[in-house]
């Protein structure tokens, strides 16, 4: 793919880590609430918190895309059997980044196969997070298989100060929102992009970061 004038424009800027700004955290969204949780929906915030063992998918006579009715349809691999050997996230989406890393998946840079993919080892730290810890977002994991027009100018416009994300935002399907819990993982495993912990972070925080899967 072309990515070359997006690429020049990033790389003129010179910098290995910028600060960006996101609109202040709301009441539900700080960072005691999420590993505490809240009064109506502790209980859902706790269970987020539970490792899956199996990818959680959809069969393809009811997502509501495929026609049950048709006898193609068996001519399909199911989802579950297509996934079952990725790794996977604590909800049961697959890691894709885990399985780009350990080869499973193997991205082209065009149709043919025949270009490379414009890698580009870049952070933006954002840190108007309020208790939440700082959100790192790592260029290099996402441009291993997307061309920089995936996002810019469209969703992000490559200046700083220009974007004003906030959760609300993200949630209603803006900015990360895009691609998040949607194609990408979801959103409700906030320690994914909330990985910098702070000064003003809570201990409980720090301990939920720490989690991993028994076994």
């Amino acid at each position: 793919m072309l990515r070359g004038l997006a690429m020049a424009l990033l790389i003129s800027l010179g910098a290995p880590m910028f600060l960006a700004a996101c609109s202040p955290s709301t009441a539900t969204h700080v960072a005691p609430y999420v590993v505490e949780g809240g009064v109506a929906e502790g209980r859902r915030w706790r269970d987020n918190r539970e490792f899956a063992t199996e990818v959680k998918t959809e069969e393809l006579s009811t997502d509501g895309i495929h026609d049950p009715d048709n006898d193609a349809i068996s001519t399909l691999q199911e989802p579950a059997e297509a996934l079952s050997a990725f790794p996977l996230d604590r909800r049961g989406g697959v890691d894709w980044v885990k399985a780009l890393a350990l080869g499973i998946i193997e991205p082209r840079a065009n149709l043919l196969g025949d270009a490379k993919m414009q890698v580009l080892n870049l952070d933006i730290l954002f840190k108007d997070t309020g208790q939440m810890p700082w959100v790192k977002f790592p260029h290099q994991a996402h441009t291993q298989w997307l061309a920089c027009s995936n996002c810019h100018p469209n969703i992000f416009i490559m200046k700083k100060g220009a974007n004003q994300p906030s959760m609300d935002g993200i949630l209603a399907g803006e900015h990360c929102g895009r691609c998040h819990d949607k194609v990408a993982f979801a959103l409700w495993t906030c320690e994914r992009c909330h990985n910098v912990p702070h000064a003003g972070t809570p201990e409980n925080w720090k301990k939920f970061m720490g989690v991993r899967p028994k076994g």
